[in-house]
């Protein structure tokens, strides 16, 4: 309709006609576009609003789960200094549940994982520009590619330090494996350990794990018992720098979650 009022004007050599009836398509175009834009940055700005909220849900699950590993290797290093103490109590069949029950706890291991669901959306999906706080991005991105390099590093600990090294040590010791029994050892272990123990405790046969242990009866010589002390050492030791690696990733996940509110309340 209006191109047909554009090409009559032009044969008339109306040009003020001509010139009105183009500024009113130049026009519509112009606010058309503009109001796509509109609909556009506000569907944009709603599903920022919406990942944000999910991702700073999935951090606070983060942190829990990092405290558990945080209380988890607390909980080895205690077993370990404890352990000290036990050794050098004269043989009897208390110091044998108790040593076995402490080296079997401190064969256990925990491995880290920072799951986000809602990053992996974003990263999978490009949806990562929805962020469009610079800062902010750069601030997600490197906490969740870095804390690949913090669980890398977790697992060659428990791999070398944990499996390959005090756990061979104490088979070939034949210590023998010890259900935890907190009347035996009068301590408690963790929430989530305790739940652990108690579904193996009730789901395999005793007299398929509590075999062997000769060497918990009496010390055969000191060397082996020094040779003990040793690994216990080194066995407390990786658990410290286990647990300082979940206390500096827990920390980064709370300063990321905090940046996500600060950046969520400012823009309401």
């Amino acid at each position: 309709m209006i191109l047909r009022r554009i090409t009559n004007a032009f044969r008339r050599q109306d040009w003020f006609t001509v010139f009105i009836e183009t500024l009113i398509v130049v026009l519509g175009v112009f606010l058309g576009l503009q109001v796509n834009n509109w609909n556009a940055g506000r569907t944009n700005r709603a599903m920022e609003t919406t990942y944000l909220e999910l991702l700073r849900r999935d951090l606070r699950t983060i942190v829990v789960d990092l405290e558990n590993q945080i209380e988890f290797e607390q909980f080895q290093v205690r077993l370990a200094n404890d352990a000290v103490s036990i050794i050098e109590q004269p043989p009897s069949e208390l110091r044998k549940k108790q040593l076995g029950m402490t080296l079997t706890q401190l064969g256990a291991r925990r491995t880290m994982r920072i799951d986000s669901p809602t990053f992996l959306d974003l990263q999978g999906s490009g949806r990562l520009g929805l962020v469009s706080d610079p800062d902010l991005r750069s601030a997600i991105l490197s906490y969740f590619f870095g804390m690949q390099r913090w669980e890398a590093v977790i697992d060659k600990n428990n791999e070398f330090f944990v499996d390959n090294s005090f756990n061979t040590f104490t088979d070939d010791l034949s210590v023998g494996y010890w259900f935890w029994d907190e009347d035996v050892m009068n301590l408690t272990p963790p929430a989530f350990v305790s739940l652990i123990l108690k579904q193996r405790r009730e789901g395999v046969d005793p007299r398929l794990l509590e075999a062997g242990g000769a060497v918990l009866q009496s010390p055969p010589d000191a060397a082996v018992w020094d040779e003990v002390r040793t690994r216990l050492g080194k066995r407390a030791s990786i658990a410290i720098a286990n647990e300082s690696i979940a206390s500096n990733v827990r920390d980064e996940a709370q300063a990321v979650e905090k940046q996500i509110t600060a950046y969520l309340e400012a823009r309401n």
